[in-house]
């Protein structure tokens, strides 16, 4: 049985789950790294390192995907103008409202959290601090992908093809010392998306069929899951791992095996009704999520150090779990009231 593509005026249903799963893939990440920062975990644990690698090498590759599927009907629905003066807008806004927000919170609490912060740090938001590298990155791509249009002739497309993975083959693995110039590892990831288009992404799921996709699952995970497990690969966008020419072949097809995976798993989810609307909707919430869940993270931390827990895997769960929950509630108590903590105001989005 095949999946007819969407009409042009719906929300794939699908690309909302493979982004809920990815923010989920973010929060667990940052909730593992904290436990270990905390000292629960020996960091250097084959069985740490292992899933580490496991999760770093796909949640935000995976997120970059999502999104640069997204540009060419918002681009043509806008135009690059108006396009770009309300995605840079956005993002520059949430960037230094949110570096701050942290950033105080951080400094607030030193001595309670892992990462203690002076206040020149603070507001010296030209090094970003936690997730926040993200924002100025896909600043970067918006330009870029705004220019180069890849989806409008072959040329273009392959132009744009070879540049991204040049680029990302360069930087994979690499954080520069200043915002643009971080997570560049993930530009094949977006800009293969922004190529194919949500349009060319519905027509490839609609001929691959239920069966076809649940083969391409089990291929691409299990091509995924064998580099985890005997090979070296080098995630897209942290240093810890070793950097070499193997490893970093090694890293571009296990992280390219792992977003294919999840993103043949989000399909057959979207068709399970009670999955599909839960991890759709923090999809749809993904940014509200990204923003605000290393405040709930920390928060739950803090409460479990205090309250003599020390389990890994109660840290773990609940740890994402208020993460997720967490930002989605903060989200609920402030929209209305304070709309500017999440998006731009008109004035500066147009």
């Amino acid at each position: 049985m095949s999946t007819p593509p969407l009409p042009a005026n719906r929300r794939d249903g699908s690309v909302d789950v493979a982004r809920g799963l990815a923010i989920t893939g973010i929060a667990f990440g940052h909730v593992l790294r904290g436990v270990r920062s905390a000292g629960l975990v020996d960091g250097g644990s084959s069985a740490y390192l292992a899933a580490d690698r496991a999760v770093y090498m796909v949640h935000v590759a995976l997120f970059a995907a999502a999104a640069g599927l997204m540009v060419e009907a918002a681009l043509a629905r806008r135009g690059p103008v108006r396009y770009l003066r309300a995605r840079l807008g956005d993002f520059a806004w949430v960037y230094v409202l949110w570096s701050v927000v942290q950033g105080l919170m951080q400094y607030a609490l030193a001595g309670s959290v892992n990462s203690e912060r002076t206040l020149g740090s603070v507001f010296a938001l030209w090094r970003p601090a936690n997730q926040m590298w993200f924002l100025p990155w896909i600043m970067v791509m918006t330009v870029l992908v705004t220019a180069a249009q890849p989806w409008r002739s072959r040329l273009r497309g392959l132009c744009s093809l070879l540049g991204a993975a040049a680029l990302s083959i360069g930087c994979w693995g690499l954080f520069g010392p200043c915002i643009f110039l971080q997570g560049l590892g993930l530009s094949f990831f977006f800009f293969a998306a922004a190529t194919v288009t949500l349009a060319g992404y519905a027509r490839a799921r609609a001929r691959l069929g239920t069966g076809g996709v649940a083969a391409v699952l089990v291929v691409s995970a299990l091509c995924y899951g064998l580099l985890v497990a005997l090979g070296r690969p080098a995630a897209p966008t942290t240093t810890q791992f070793g950097r070499t020419p193997v490893s970093i072949g090694e890293g571009l097809v296990c992280a390219w095996a792992g977003v294919v995976a999840v993103g043949a798993l989000s399909i057959l989810l979207d068709r399970v009704r009670p999955v599909s609307r839960l991890v759709g909707y923090l999809g749809r919430r993904s940014m509200v999520i990204f923003l605000a869940h290393t405040l709930a993270l920390a928060a739950t931390r803090i409460v479990l150090v205090r309250l003599g827990i020390g389990s890994v895997a109660v840290h773990l769960v609940a740890g994402t779990l208020v993460a997720l929950a967490g930002s989605i509630a903060l989200w609920w108590a402030t929209r209305r009231w304070l709309p500017w903590l999440w998006r731009a105001p008109r004035r500066v989005i147009g």
